[in-house]
């Protein structure tokens, strides 16, 4: 069984990505906690340090996303990623450091997973939605106090190691399938507009996700409710696109999504229906950007995550304001109304190219 013939070897390397990104990212969730528990440090300080991961590790994965769509060894990125948040750890008493480090390698796994996964989902959704669903978790357990304590006593390192080795067996599996020929789109301006529609969706999607503390999330069950409903949310999101097309599911899910939050602060069955419904295009902004450049899926990925570092801005710096019933159904209608035309532009965009 080699390459990525076969759907067997095609939903392994998916499965085996899912995995790893859960992990990965409960190893970064877990590092930064702790950081933010150490008392020895300035609350700027590490306010800085933090603003500096988040960058590393997803503002940066484009450029590293340009480089491995021409290094084409998405395996071996991914699993020297994976060392790479382990070395975080070893600089704990140096914020800086470790948030720079631990970023990076959060940026390599994901690239190098993203491409590879791309590459098997041809003009599907679903895999990618698979894909990224499972980090969701890992962030929320990584950022519990008890577990984040917990993790440190020699469990990060080996599982870790244990990612980065089951990365590289799966690169001497697939090795035979390379990416694309690195090369760019023409550049037109329905290219254009449905790029800056699809970055400008994911930004408003980011920016929604950082600022919904609801008062009903401090009830355990309720916040372990949300976070089933974010992960589902991206899974069904590709299942059902690729099902019924990307333009039906997301005006539909937005659209109501929208309704639900209205009533989100009250009713936390709405708000937690809302959130699945609202994650649902994730895995179409991304399908769609890799499909607009089907030769450059590491920089299409790499853009989209550029876009969910531009949109948590603002709640780094304690924007919040529009976490209201009509502020939360305002993002969600303009954002339905911008994917519409982001979504339109790429299916015309795609038929041109047959």
């Amino acid at each position: 069984m080699k390459g990525y013939s076969g759907a067997v070897m095609n939903k392994t390397v998916t499965a085996v990505y899912s995995l790893v990104h859960f992990v990965v990212d409960l190893c970064c969730a877990v590092l930064v906690t702790n950081l933010t528990l150490q008392k020895t440090n300035e609350a700027f300080a590490l306010f800085f340090a933090v603003i500096i991961y988040n960058f590393c590790a997803f503002a940066l994965q484009l450029p590293i996303g340009i480089i491995a769509d021409r290094v084409s060894k998405n395996a071996l990125f991914s699993a020297f990623g994976c060392l790479l948040v382990g070395a975080g750890y070893f600089f704990m008493s140096a914020p800086l450091a470790a948030c720079i480090i631990a970023g990076l390698g959060n940026a390599m796994f994901h690239i190098g997973g993203g491409i590879d996964v791309l590459n098997l989902s041809g003009k599907r959704a679903a895999p990618s939605g698979i894909f990224v669903s499972t980090g969701a978790l890992g962030i929320f357990l990584g950022a519990k106090q008890q577990v984040a304590v917990f993790a440190l006593r020699g469990i990060v390192p080996a599982v870790l190691i244990a990612s980065a080795v089951a990365l590289v067996f799966l690169y001497i599996k697939t090795r035979e399938r390379r990416n694309r020929t690195l090369s760019i789109p023409d550049i037109d301006v329905k290219l254009i507009i449905s790029v800056v529609c699809l970055f400008v969706t994911v930004c408003i999607r980011s920016y929604v996700g950082m600022i919904l503390a609801y008062e009903w999330k401090s009830i355990t069950a309720l916040a372990v409710l949300s976070i089933i409903a974010v992960i589902l949310g991206k899974m069904l999101g590709g299942i059902i696109g690729d099902k019924v097309g990307f333009i039906a599911v997301s005006v539909a899910s937005l659209g109501v999504s929208a309704v639900c939050f209205i009533f989100s602060f009250d009713i936390a069955a709405l708000g937690i229906i809302a959130i699945l419904l609202f994650n649902m295009t994730m895995p179409i902004t991304l399908t769609a950007l890799a499909g607009i450049f089907e030769n450059a899926k590491g920089t299409a990925f790499g853009l989209l995550t550029l876009a969910l570092f531009v949109g948590a801005l603002p709640k780094f710096f304690g924007y919040t304001a529009l976490f209201t019933p009509a502020g939360l159904f305002a993002l969600t209608a303009v954002s339905a109304v911008i994917l519409f035309i982001g979504l339109k532009l790429y299916y015309r965009l795609e038929e041109v190219k047959r």
